[in-house]
């Protein structure tokens, strides 16, 4: 059970951070005030789930994790969202991003 609440806690945390992030560049392209809004309601729970998956593991780990989840999340968003095209150089860091979760939680 630990280790499902620690995955659950870094999906969520990731998620909500590629929310934030998504919603900010909407804001910064189209300047929707609403966007931008979200962003400020979301951002204190977002740092919430982030204290407490931080009672979980440790900080390294949590941030590694997370901000991992965060990288992936936001490069989905912007190709499948914003249109956005990779380069195979990019797409090779993406894997790697993978390939440090993985390791990460070995």
């Amino acid at each position: 059970m630990p280790k499902l609440y620690i995955w659950v806690l870094v999906l969520l945390c990731g998620g909500l951070f590629t929310l934030c992030d998504s919603l900010s560049a909407n804001w910064g392209k189209t300047g929707d005030l609403k966007s931008i809004a979200i962003v400020c309601l979301l951002s204190p729970s977002t740092y919430l789930f982030f204290g407490f998956l931080n009672k979980q593991v440790k900080l390294g780990v949590a941030g590694s994790l997370v901000n991992l989840t965060i990288v992936i999340g936001t490069v989905l968003v912007g190709t499948f969202y914003f249109h956005e095209i990779l380069s195979r150089t990019q797409m090779l860091g993406l894997a790697f991003a993978g390939l440090a979760i993985v390791l990460l939680n070995a």
